[in-house]
């Protein structure tokens, strides 16, 4: 779970260049659900996504946690139909994250190639 927290706080600061799948991020999303996750961690992990917003505007994302925001810029570096992998000029290209999107309006953050928290824009 700490690993979780520590992968959402990294990537708080995620993105730039907008294109196809790129234009789909700005808006709110609102933490939904964790997938992947062992059993005995899916209550904690469901109760951690839910408690996550992100917003994407322009170049800037922002990670909402619980009361605690990060913001910073972000820079497109793969944009595909249905996936976008980005990462923050705080965090640096060396931190990729991966958003997949299911639709217009749900999608998945890749949060260590295996665990995902969905997503549902508002």
């Amino acid at each position: 779970m700490k690993r979780l927290v520590a992968a959402a706080c990294l990537a708080v600061l995620v993105i730039g260049c907008k294109s196809s799948s790129a234009k789909k991020l700005e808006g709110r999303w609102r933490g939904i659900k964790a997938t992947n996750v062992a059993s005995e961690q899916v209550g904690a992990a469901n109760l951690f996504a839910s408690t996550m917003e992100l917003e994407f505007h322009g170049d800037q994302v922002s990670v909402h946690v619980g009361g605690e925001k990060q913001s910073g810029h972000y820079r497109v570096v793969q944009d595909d139909k249905n996936q976008v992998v980005l990462f923050t000029d705080q965090d640096g290209p060396n931190d990729k994250q991966t958003f997949t999107f299911k639709d217009d309006h749900t999608m998945d953050w890749s949060v260590d190639g295996a665990r995902a928290i969905e997503f549902q824009k508002e």
